[in-house]
């Protein structure tokens, strides 16, 4: 059968918005638009906006506040703004990429209203409200364990009185809604793990997110200047700064590793991570005290190749399970060496030669590792999956779960 003719996007944002997710679905999109297909979307913005964006028409709503637990499952505002998308760019399949300022009450409607769809889940926000099992007490929760869950949010976010009760009936509705999909995926067997330890009850794929691998390398191979011998080491973290994200122990590292040769280039926003921004305020004060803890502003999408053509290698020390480690993938990609913990999607790259491993539970360790570093020839990165087989993939996926839909519609 033929693809569907128009295809819907729906999440929290969408590009130029900085993220792994934005950058893969604009990916997948321009794919879809290449293979035909009409594109529409609908994200959350800081005013209501209709824009097209790279032949995609994106629908922006101010995202609705979530005062109470059961607006985490979703909001009338949040409902009415989806139906009137609906209504308007009536897309004949809807893929879901993020469900949080929707609710999981957004894939009930897509089914009450008729809408085939299918979910991408990125991050552990369905077993988790803080979207990655980081605990409010700086620490990875193994799963998402519904008592001590309720302590933490209530902790983080007293108003949303979250019980254990509570908790465990939102992991159950969100069984049943994703039960009515398509296809539930994750970008890697971490992620679709740590689901199914935190109580999901649905079959979840696994489909990696596509790099273009070559076009990357070309770019930064062109950018790339010649460097001195004697020319600082430059390490590049590219990401939010939060607790989970490791970057202050990694910054700390930096300097406890005694050298004078070694700096650390910090892209990426600073604010908070659910109200706490003591990451931030303790990396500013860090490169406040000591020249080599370079801080810089988050970056386009486009200026990738030129922040990487100016590093030497690439620093990703996550002490959360990173769903894909998209960062990771597109620096060794570029054909520079990578840093990396040994954790979730992150793991899955032990195979990589350019790949070092860092113990996550053991930063105090991390020092002697950068102390021991050198530049010199990295091995070429393993193949990977390209944005355009990425798409294909989708593709042939979706047409075969929508086949049975069809023949039944046929039958009846």
């Amino acid at each position: 059968m033929a693809f569907p003719a128009r295809i819907g996007f729906l999440g929290q944002g969408w590009s130029p918005d900085p993220g792994g997710i934005e950058t893969h679905t604009r990916a997948l999109a321009a794919g879809l638009l290449e293979a035909g297909a009409s594109v529409s979307a609908l994200a959350f913005g800081g005013r209501p906006a209709r824009e097209r964006v790279g032949g995609v028409e994106v629908t922006r709503v101010v995202r609705p506040p979530a005062t109470t637990l059961e607006d985490l499952d979703g909001t009338r505002a949040g409902e009415a703004s989806l139906l009137e998308w609906l209504r308007r760019s009536r897309p004949d399949l809807v893929h879901v990429h993020h469900l949080s300022g929707w609710g999981t009450r957004a894939l009930e409607l897509l089914h009450a209203h008729g809408v085939p769809f299918a979910v991408t889940l990125h991050d552990d926000w369905l077993a988790c409200p803080r979207g990655q099992r980081w605990h409010v007490e700086h620490r990875l929760c193994s799963e998402a364990e519904p008592e001590e869950c309720a302590r933490c949010l209530q902790r983080s976010h007293p108003g949303l009185g979250a019980t254990a009760l509570g908790l465990a009936e939102r992991m159950a509705r969100a069984s049943d809604a994703l039960g009515r999909a398509l296809v539930v995926a994750t970008p890697s067997e971490s992620l679709r793990d740590a689901h199914l330890r935190s109580g999901l009850v649905v079959p979840v794929e696994v489909h990696p997110l596509g790099i273009e691998s070559t076009a990357l390398a070309e770019a930064v191979r062109a950018l790339r200047l010649p460097r001195a011998s004697d020319d600082a080491l430059r390490l590049g973290y590219l990401g939010s700064v939060q607790p989970s994200k490791g970057v202050v122990e990694l910054a700390e590292a930096v300097l406890a590793s005694g050298r004078e040769d070694l700096v650390l280039e910090v892209h990426g926003p600073r604010g908070a991570y659910h109200g706490d921004r003591s990451a931030a305020a303790r990396l500013e004060e860090l490169a406040a005290s000591d020249g080599r803890i370079r801080l810089h502003p988050p970056f386009d999408r486009a200026a990738l190749p030129t922040v990487l053509a100016a590093l030497d290698l690439v620093a990703v020390p996550s002490l959360w399970e990173e769903g894909f480690g998209l960062v990771a993938r597109e620096a060794r990609a570029a054909g520079l060496p990578v840093l990396a913990t040994r954790r979730g999607g992150l793991a899955e790259l032990a195979h990589d030669p350019g790949v070092t491993g860092l113990d996550a539970d053991r930063p105090e360790t991390w020092a002697s590792v950068l102390a021991g570093l050198r530049r010199g020839s990295v091995p070429p990165p393993p193949p990977a999956l390209s944005e355009g087989a990425m798409v294909t993939a989708w593709i042939e996926r979706l047409q075969a779960a929508l086949e049975p839909r069809r023949t039944g519609h046929e039958a009846a």
